[in-house]
């Protein structure tokens, strides 16, 4: 943070790296019933209360932030990630006898968090601070509260946050706290405004969720803390305060990821009531905000190639021996065929979202000869080889199998996928392949279009500048 920033947003409490390691169970341990997985993608974000100055500094909120790391790689990039969204770090305090907090899902497939969460490991310490931490802590705190806007304390019960340190929250701006569930209702006293959600204000108070309204009231009792908005994920919020109650529904949204809607909630009351709104203008704004976190539309195909991918390009043969195998592991078969001439950004945004349905993506790749019957003696332009060579080299693709029929009838009966995609150019009713489709049983999805593409356009196109 510069010392030019007006009216930051201070953010304290427990400071977490969120990693997510996509790959396959694809063996059993030799020396242990247990499946062996393979990671074959690993990405990791903030989270916590670093998610939180993250989110505050992407809607525009100068931040200064304090919290724990380990001495540990974990917490050194940690730290990298918070200088790359432009948050000061020196108010993180290293700790050299606990580890940096990671949370690492792992799940099954490497091309999207749609897929199956298969476990989570924790990488955590719960104890509490030493007292000379402590004291360090509390004093960057001190420094930065009373120029700040507001205060956010994230707390997820990793020994940080503390009846202390939330004394030492308390000056001119207001408190606004994210509770652990693990905290007895008198942790927070003193702050202006506390955000659980259902199962934390469950915790707090002992009372049922029948009523949230109710619920809300009763936390603001117990904790003592005048305003308590409760999140209830797709019912929205409620507002419980001196002025009374109010409910908060919240529009459906095509959830991309649902990690850290709380920390984004709590991010977009913090960023209102810095502008000086109502505490009802502040949540029904954090529901926008929490709402486009767990959404995060893009625009942009993401494409990862991988230089181990020649054992995807397949026969149909031996498809089917891969096939009885996956389907023991309990993997959902997605399967979709083309010609794929001339790859681009719209067969990869069409191959990107049927990896998404299931775990396993076959694509029935139109032989040169099948295309030259559908096409015309012009195509295609690039040979088989080519083309599957291009396929199995996108991360989203498990195997390319050869399509030399005119239709995929045969192919859907050997593959009996648990789906079947094709472009959205294509109704429903148009598909060839739908009588023998709905005679299995298998559900069709098509997939979203990108406008102004598609390879006879730019067959077309490169003709005209030859």
């Amino acid at each position: 943070m510069s010392e030019r920033d007006p009216d930051p947003v201070l953010v304290v409490g427990d400071l977490m790296l969120d990693e997510a390691c996509f790959g396959r169970r694809d063996r059993v341990c030799p020396d242990a019933a247990a499946p062996v997985f393979r990671v074959q993608r690993r990405e990791s974000t903030l989270g916590g209360a670093a998610r939180v100055a993250r989110v505050l500094v992407d809607l525009g909120v100068p931040v200064h932030i304090v919290g724990v790391i380990g001495d540990d790689p974990a917490g050194q990039e940690l730290l990298g990630l918070l200088q790359e969204h432009g948050i000061g770090v020196d108010g993180v305090v290293v700790d050299v006898h606990r580890p940096t907090t990671v949370k690492r899902s792992h799940f099954e497939g490497s091309h999207a968090r749609g897929n199956t969460k298969v476990f989570r490991v924790d990488l955590e310490s719960q104890d509490r601070l030493p007292l000379e931490l402590r004291a360090e802590l509390e004093q960057h705190i001190i420094q930065v509260r009373d120029s700040a806007s507001a205060v956010v304390v994230s707390d997820y019960g990793k020994g940080v946050v503390e009846e202390s340190l939330m004394v030492s929250c308390q000056g001119a701006a207001e408190v606004l706290v994210d509770p652990s569930r693990f905290a007895s209702p008198k942790m927070y006293a003193g702050a202006d405004l506390i955000s659980p959600n259902r199962d934390e204000a469950i915790h707090l108070t002992g009372q049922s969720a029948s009523d949230p309204v109710r619920l809300a009231k009763s936390v603001s009792e117990c904790t003592g803390i005048a305003h308590t908005v409760v999140t209830l994920d797709v019912e929205g919020a409620v507002l419980a305060g001196p002025e009374g109650a109010s409910s908060f529904p919240t529009k459906p949204v095509k959830v991309t990821d649902a990690a850290g809607a709380g920390d984004a909630f709590i991010a977009g009351i913090a960023a209102e009531r810095r502008q000086g709104k109502s505490w009802e203008e502040c949540v029904q704004a954090a529901n926008l905000t929490a709402a486009q976190h767990i959404s995060q539309p893009t625009s942009t195909v993401l494409v990862e190639l991988k230089s181990d991918r020649s054992d995807r390009v397949d026969s149909r043969e031996h498809l089917s021996e891969s096939l009885a195998h996956w389907k023991a592991l309990g993997r959902r078969v997605v399967l979709t065929n083309g010609c794929f001439d001339l790859l681009h950004a719209g067969h990869v945004s069409l191959l990107t979202e049927a990896a998404r349905l299931g775990d396993v993506l076959v694509v029935g790749l139109n032989t040169d000869e099948s295309i030259r019957q559908l096409k015309g003696p012009d195509r295609p332009v690039h040979h088989w080889a080519d083309r599957s060579s291009l396929l199995a080299a996108l991360a989203c693709v498990d195997v390319v199998v050869p399509l030399s029929e005119s239709t995929a009838h045969e192919l859907i009966r050997e593959v009996r996928p648990d789906v079947y995609v094709k472009g959205g150019d294509y109704q429903r009713e148009e598909l060839v392949e739908i009588d023998l489709l709905d005679e299995l049983k298998i559900p069709v999805h098509l997939a979203a279009l990108v406008p102004g593409v598609s390879t006879t356009g730019l067959t077309q196109r490169l003709r005209e500048q030859a």
